[in-house]
C-alpha cells in the first residue's frame, strides 16, 4: 500500500506529546513476529507493558533492532501507531522513516506524524553514496523536515551506510529548527558534535549502552540503544546517577553493561537481542528471514555473560 494511502487510512491523531524530549534513555524496540512472520502485536503489547514500568524517555520503533529493512512502509507506520496507542502520552514515540528517496522518506514521515509520532530517526540515503555530497545530505534532511513538519533526528550509522556525516555538516543541519538531534555510534564523534552544537537546540545521543557514561561526560543528552530492551532500568539508573552527581554508582553500573552490550548487540545483533529478551521475561522470538536464529552455543554465551554481570 502506498505511504500516502497509509496516512489517509490511519488519519490524524491528537495524542502527540507537546514537545520532543531526547534527554535520557530511549529504548530501540525490536519487532516481534509470529510463526508466519507477521508482526505479533500481542507480544509487542507484552513488552510495552514491562517497559512502561521503567522510567524511559521513550521508544524508538522500526530502526536497526526493529528490523526496518524487512518491514513495509505500511508496517512501519502501523508499529508507530500501536506503540503510541499503548504507551503513556508523556513518553516519546520516534519512528524510523529512513528511505532512499527524499520523497518516500517525507511521505513516510508524514504518515508517522499522522499516527502520533513525536519525531523520526532518519539515516542518509546510501545506495548511491558516491553522490551523497554535503549539499545532497543537507537538502534531503531539510526537505523531509519541512514537508512533514515533524522533528528529525539524524541517524549517523556509518557501519550500515558506509558513509560518515561530518561534524561540520551536522552543525549545519542543527541550525534547522526541526532537525533536533543526532544518534551516532562513535563516542569521539558524539563528543565533537556536542561541543560544536552546544549553543543550539540540538541533542546528541549515543547508540550504545556500552559507552553511555563516557558519552554523558562528553556532552551527550542520553542514548537510543538496544540494550535498554533487556536492561532498561539499569540504563536509566546510570543516567540518573550521572545527573545526580553519583559518579561512582554510575561507573559501577557502566562496568556491568559493557560485556552484555559487546556480545548481544555488537557481535550477535538483532537475533542475539531477541534471544536475550526471551531469557529476561520479554518476548524476543525470531527475526524475519533471511536472518536466522543464533546457535545454542551463542545462547549459552549470552546466558553466561548476563549471569556474570548479575542480571540472571
Amino acid at each position: 500500500m502506498a505511504v500516502q494511502a497509509v496516512a489517509q487510512r490511519f488519519g490524524s491523531t491528537s495524542t502527540r506529546s507537546s514537545a520532543l524530549n531526547l534527554k535520557g534513555i530511549i529504548v530501540a524496540l525490536t519487532t516481534p513476529f509470529d510463526s508466519d512472520q507477521r508482526i505479533d502485536f500481542d507480544k509487542m503489547k507484552h513488552n510495552l507493558d514491562i517497559y512502561e514500568k521503567i522510567p524511559l524517555t521513550g521508544y524508538l520503533t522500526t530502526a536497526t533492532n526493529g528490523e526496518a529493512p524487512f518491514l513495509t512502509p505500511d508496517e512501519r507506520v502501523q508499529v508507530v501507531k500501536f506503540v503510541r496507542e499503548h504507551t503513556d502520552k508523556s513518553k516519546m514515540v520516534i519512528g524510523c522513516s529512513t528511505a532512499e528517496s527524499t520523497r518516500l522518506c517525507a511521505e513516510m514521515t508524514t504518515a508517522m506524524s499522522n499516527v502520533g509520532a513525536d519525531g523520526v530517526l532518519v539515516m542518509p540515503p546510501f545506495y548511491f553514496k558516491g553522490k551523497m555530497t554535503e549539499e545532497a545530505i543537507l537538502t534531503h534532511y531539510r526537505t523531509v523536515a519541512e514537508t512533514s513538519g515533524l522533528p528529525i533526528v539524524v541517524y549517523n550509522n556509518s557501519k550500515v551506510t558506509g558513509m560518515d556525516i561530518s561534524t561540520s555538516t551536522l552543525a549545519k543541519l542543527a541550525q534547522h529548527p526541526l532537525i533536533r538531534g543526532v544518534k551516532d555510534s562513535d563516542v569521539r564523534k558524539c563528543a565533537a558534535t556536542a561541543q560544536e552544537t552546544k549553543s543550539l537546540n540540538f541533542d546528541v545521543l549515543c547508540s550504545s549502552a556500552g559507552y553511555l557514561l563516557p558519552a554523558l561526560v562528553n556532552g551527550c543528552s542520553g542514548s537510543m540503544n538496544g540494550l535498554a530492551g533487556i536492561l532498561g532500568q539499569e540504563c536509566c539508573d546510570l543516567y540518573s546517577a550521572y545527573q545526580e552527581g553519583k559518579f561512582e554508582k554510575a561507573r559501577e553500573i557502566q562496568a556491568r553493561l559493557i560485556k552484555p552490550d559487546i556480545l548481544v548487540l555488537g557481535e550477535l545483533g538483532p537475533p542475539g537481542l531477541k534471544s536475550a529478551m526471551d531469557m529476561m521475561g520479554y518476548f524476543g522470538g525470531h527475526c524475519r528471514r533471511p536472518i536466522l536464529p543464533i546457535s545454542e552455543e551463542d545462547k549459552l554465551r549470552i546466558t553466561e555473560v548476563l549471569r556474570e554481570a548479575g542480571y540472571l
